[in-house]
């Protein structure tokens, strides 16, 4: 069962392995980068290095002396489901 959460919903759009460093692009577009270091990470994947760009994911964001940063990441074994997302296009 796929329970709806209150996550944030984005995308892992790039990776940077050498600086331990990723960023999740926003549903409206926008790039917010995390810290491999900093980073909480929920669901399937354990480690941020298995994080695949083009991952689909839940995020949550917080304020640091570096700006704004994606604090938690969630992924998910199927699509994510948000709360009172009534998009029924494939209906």
């Amino acid at each position: 069962m796929n329970l709806p959460d209150l996550f944030h919903h984005g995308t892992i759009s790039k990776l940077f392995p050498s600086n331990n460093m990723g960023l999740v692009r926003t549903e409206n577009g926008r790039e917010v980068p995390f810290s491999f270091q900093f980073v909480e990470l929920l669901g399937e994947v354990k480690k941020p290095t298995d994080l695949r760009e083009g991952q689909e994911v839940g995020y949550d964001l917080g304020w640091t002396s570096k700006g704004l940063r994606v604090t938690k990441i969630k992924t998910y074994s199927g699509p994510p489901r948000a709360v009172g997302n009534s998009n029924s296009d494939h209906e």
